[in-house]
């Protein structure tokens, strides 16, 4: 089979004009509100820009009233104004169709796993000097499937079971709904009780 000797050729966006149209495509893409953290991570992962160059253009951009800063979920995220929506529209097919298709999949890609991390969360707390609690919170979409906190001991056994529980999340919730719930044997003793 032939190799492709392109698949390793990045084009490296140097111009600033196309590096803010790259970052308002970036914002206009993602259509929720986006944190500075977020935008650079899309632009990084997804183009060849360097970093310098797309933190000054990023300030130039919200300067320039392109984009601008709100206050979601406790922190500040950047959307479009009307000038930066009007300039994206005027010049989105002066972006090329690589970066375009780059910033898209890494974007998607990004609230896929965003997504998947808000399914499961596990954390190890500590309850004493030396002593810890394995909590999970296990949904499925907005629905709580599983609200647990397990007296866990140490902090070795925490991580352990932290890592078991990961690897399988819904068999370990089968697990438990299987212990939880009474067989029908169990079921008619409890009745003739």
């Amino acid at each position: 089979m032939k190799k492709n000797i392109w698949e390793n050729v990045y084009y490296r966006l140097n111009d600033p004009v196309e590096i803010q149209l790259a970052i308002l495509y970036s914002v206009k893409y993602a259509d929720i509100p986006i944190t500075d953290i977020e935008l650079k991570h899309f632009m990084l992962q997804a183009t060849s820009v360097d970093f310098i160059d797309l933190c000054s253009i990023i300030t130039k951009t919200l300067d320039d009233n392109h984009m601008k800063t709100v206050w979601r979920d406790e922190m500040d995220k950047y959307i479009l104004t009307q000038s930066g929506t009007e300039l994206l529209e005027m010049f989105e097919d002066k972006i090329m169709a690589s970066v375009r298709s780059s910033l898209r999949n890494t974007i998607d890609e990004y609230f896929v796993r965003e997504q998947q991390k808000a399914q499961l969360r596990c954390d190890i707390t500590p309850t004493d000097r030396d002593t810890y609690t394995f909590d999970v919170e296990l949904k499925e979409g907005k629905m709580e499937l599983l609200n647990l906190s397990v007296y866990a001991g140490s902090r070795e056994t925490a991580m352990s079971m932290r890592r078991h529980f990961k690897r399988d999340p819904l068999g370990m919730y089968s697990k438990i709904l299987e212990v939880l719930t009474p067989t029908e044997e169990e079921r008619k003793a409890e009745e003739d009780a």
